[in-house]
């Protein structure tokens, strides 16, 4: 195998790849518009999955399939969150083997803080890459999501 051609091949072709390397480009905008807020985009997104629960808090298990992570991903990505105090976790008061993050109020106010700095970091992407480009993006990611993402196949 010649590996050079290969190596070519892949940085052309490869769809993970350049979808890694938007990603990388993108974080780069919303991180540096984020920073007052100490949160990254990658975290940012936590918290705010938490507040889309209100103050009963999000079952891990569900905020993980909510933002498409994997459970211990998203269990190793709390835990700097709630040492900074933007997040706690607590047993779920209807069912004790049940996990749930909630936000504290530190964390509502980097949120309150980081939402118009997001918004801003939106805009600027949309301005970018144009307003129809941005919409047809968003729409292809969320059609490559629904495609790609299959549900767990069933234990027999």
């Amino acid at each position: 195998m010649d590996l050079g051609a290969a190596a070519k091949t892949v940085q052309a072709e490869c769809i993970a790849t350049r979808a890694r390397q938007a990603a990388r480009v993108l974080s780069r905008i919303y991180d540096d518009l984020l920073r007052p807020t100490g949160l990254q985009v990658s975290q940012f997104t936590v918290p705010i999955g938490a507040a889309r629960f209100g103050e009963q808090g999000a079952p891990i298990s569900t905020l993980a399939e909510k933002l498409v992570m994997d459970r211990t991903t998203l269990t190793r990505n709390i835990s700097p969150l709630e040492k900074e105090g933007y997040l706690r976790v607590a047993r779920s008061p209807t069912d004790a083997r049940v996990k749930v993050v909630l936000l504290t109020k530190q964390g509502e106010r980097a949120l309150q803080q980081g939402m118009p700095l997001w918004t801003h970091a939106q805009e600027i992407v949309k301005q970018r890459l144009g307003a129809q480009s941005s919409a047809r993006l968003r729409a292809e990611l969320d059609a490559a999501l629904s495609a790609l993402d299959e549900p767990p196949a069933s234990k027999a």
